[in-house]
């Protein structure tokens, strides 16, 4: 997958984007909405969301002991 590639072009969000806050310690489509924005315009890229989300959560853990609290 492209990384710069846009998810959400309503928000102009970008896979990358996603990505790093999944790596940061987001763990559902709904804490990547809070904190990017992307999939609250028009709602087409949250399919694509989920499956960014879950496959990341499927990939073995580096460092669990590294989670950043956003609240």
């Amino acid at each position: 997958m492209n990384q710069k590639r846009l998810v959400c072009l309503c928000n102009q969000v970008s896979a990358l984007e996603i990505k790093k806050k999944l790596r940061a310690g987001a763990l559902s489509t709904a804490e990547i909405q809070q904190f990017t924005t992307a999939g609250t315009g028009c709602g087409r890229c949250v399919r694509e969301i989920e499956a960014i989300v879950k496959k990341h959560l499927e990939e073995p853990v580096k460092d669990p002991q590294f989670r950043i609290n956003f609240k």
